[in-house]
């Protein structure tokens, strides 16, 4: 494999990086002990969700949901912190997948997290997917944005409830009692990952405040 050639060759260089990977990365490990032993401390892993409805929605059924808890604790056994990108806006999504997904990512000591609103981008399929049933709200290209706005009509809760559990989302997830939680189960790289989810935690109050 590329890759662990590519780790072998880095190592004595002593240097520090982070990449994105699958979920699968967590399954091979030989990969793990590579990549950490080459300086690798966070690998950022696009889960997108924790339904495995929302999965096959995207293509993504290969993804399995019951195994990301043990893969993801596969990767902190190797030191390696993990950031996961998730959506919120699948057509399965109902109004508790906010509450649910905070609730995994901190039982699974998720180092850091990127909250995104799903964001049907003229051009893709998904953009003629709303177009053709009539859910698309605006064609003011400076709101798809995928965080401030909501550009079509979701299935299973309104734009308001979308909206409001986005930012609810990241207000649990980089509060106090979540940092300490999550880090606390899962302390890898704490050295830095305590401060930048403090950073974040600042900056967020400080945005919604002002």
């Amino acid at each position: 494999m590329y890759a662990k050639e590519l780790f072998r060759a880095i190592a004595p260089y002593r240097k520090w990086w982070s990449s994105q990977a699958s979920i699968h990365a967590g399954r091979v490990n030989e990969f793990l002990e590579l990549a950490a032993e080459s300086g690798c401390k966070q690998l950022f892993l696009g889960l997108e969700s924790i339904s495995q409805q929302s999965m096959g929605e995207v293509n993504k059924g290969f993804n399995r949901v019951d195994k990301y808890f043990e893969l993801i604790e596969r990767i902190h056994y190797y030191g390696i912190a993990v950031q996961i990108g998730i959506v919120f806006g699948f057509d399965h999504d109902t109004p508790n997948v906010f509450d649910d997904t905070v609730d995994f990512l901190e039982k699974a000591g998720i180092q850091n997290a990127t909250f995104n609103i799903l964001t049907p981008f003229p051009g893709t399929r998904l953009f003629q997917k709303m177009v053709d049933e009539g859910r698309i709200l605006t064609r003011d290209w400076r709101k798809y944005n995928s965080r401030e706005d909501v550009v079509y009509q979701p299935k299973q809760m309104s734009v308001a409830e979308l909206l409001a559990g986005f930012r609810y989302a990241n207000e649990r997830f980089y509060s106090i009692q979540s940092i300490t939680k999550r880090l606390f189960r899962s302390p890898v790289q704490l050295w830095w990952t305590l401060p930048l989810n403090l950073a974040y935690s600042y900056r967020w109050q400080k945005e919604n405040q002002s």
